[in-house]
């Protein structure tokens, strides 16, 4: 009786230990909208709770009725997250189409299974446990566990478990939509803001999206993180905002700027930092704005900053807006060639701009 009354309690324990990592994997989701490294952390979680040895997520698009991997795990996983499946195909198809769970025990014999993501990925699935992801009613994805290890079969218990953690993150995807929509309206907008401006000089027309291009490219070449990423796309788009409060006879004057229009034109990099700055999370962003003037040896503006006090997104973005402004015709002079401008940059390395970036930047441009 009382062996009996210990093995209870060790089952009771291990069930409570089993419902308490779901639940930190569950509250995880909650903690943050930038939804990638925290579905990594929760399905790790999940792995181990329940004894898996890889898991992923498939997200519905809804305009292609189509799963795609929001996220996938393992070694291999390069070699098929770009792998896509019609509504109904597949195993993850089938519990998308059906939005009921599923346990295969041995995916040999079930005419549902995929056989490409073993032949692509090297990896030897026999079980997996799907379920669906819903949120408000509507169909968000489905959630996989493959391959409990000791050779043991997924459970219904397993799958009830699984099941309470499938609804945070249904929500937590659902939620990340949405702040991704709202992300890319913004940037719709502050490019459109960005044209407007441009219409006021016709010289400078697609300049906004090739300062961009160039300083992603150098981004990429740089590993910058994706929040960095992000600002940089921000700042580059909106890096001459402020020139909304310049008048057209200086912005547009054919001729030499005299000092004092010069010294007027030069302050909006200000401007436009200060037209931003009041927009909550744009921080970094309007660092980026703000010293995209500064020279490299310190003499330039608005602050005078010099090599590394300069924001890493200021200084791509000088080398991406000087290498257009030399490339495309201007008032008071023709454009150069690639070559003439890359040749340039290269002699002010050190003393206007920062030399990693103008590096990086010659070998994106050869």
């Amino acid at each position: 009786m009382i062996r009996e009354m210990e093995n209870s309690f060790k089952i009771l324990e291990k069930e409570n230990r089993v419902l308490k990592n779901l639940l930190n994997a569950a509250q995880l989701l909650g903690k943050s909208l930038e939804i990638e490294d925290v579905l990594e952390k929760a399905m790790e979680i999940a792995e181990k709770t329940l004894n898996a040895e890889t898991s992923s997520i498939w997200e519905l698009d809804e305009e292609e009725n189509e799963l795609f991997f929001r996220m996938v795990r393992g070694e291999k996983a390069e070699k098929i997250k770009k792998k896509r499946l019609k509504m109904g195909q597949g195993i993850a198809g089938w519990v998308a189409s059906t939005k009921k769970p599923l346990i295969v025990e041995d995916v040999k014999k079930d005419l549902r299974w995929n056989k490409y993501f073993d032949r692509e990925s090297h990896f030897i699935t026999k079980s997996i446990l799907t379920v669906p992801l819903i949120a408000k009613e509507k169909l968000i994805g489905v959630l996989q566990l493959l391959n409990k290890k000791g050779g043991e079969n997924f459970t219904h218990s397993d799958e009830e478990k699984i099941m309470g953690l499938a609804s945070p993150i249904s929500i937590a995807l659902e939620n990340a939509r949405l702040y991704q929509k709202i992300k890319d309206i913004f940037i719709q907008t502050s490019f459109a803001l960005a044209t407007a401006i441009e219409k006021r000089d016709p010289y400078t027309g697609g300049h906004t999206k090739r300062v961009l291009d160039y300083s992603l490219k150098i981004s990429e070449k740089m590993n910058l993180s994706k929040k960095e990423n992000e600002n940089l796309r921000i700042a580059s788009i909106l890096h001459d905002v402020g020139k909304i409060g310049i008048p057209d006879r200086i912005l547009t004057k054919k001729g030499k700027l005299t000092k004092g229009e010069f010294e007027f034109i030069k302050k909006h990099s200000q401007f436009g930092a200060e037209i931003l700055e009041k927009i909550k999370g744009l921080e970094d962003a309007v660092i980026g704005i703000k010293h995209h003037h500064e020279w490299y040896n310190g003499s330039g503006y608005p602050s005078g900053l010099k090599e590394e006090e300069i924001p890493v997104l200021a200084r791509i973005i000088s080398v991406a807006d000087t290498f257009d402004a030399l490339t495309t015709d201007r008032p008071y002079r023709k454009a150069f060639s690639k070559k003439v401008a890359l040749n340039i940059l290269k002699e002010y390395s050190r003393i206007q701009f920062c030399p990693k970036t103008v590096e990086i930047f010659i070998q994106i441009m050869e």
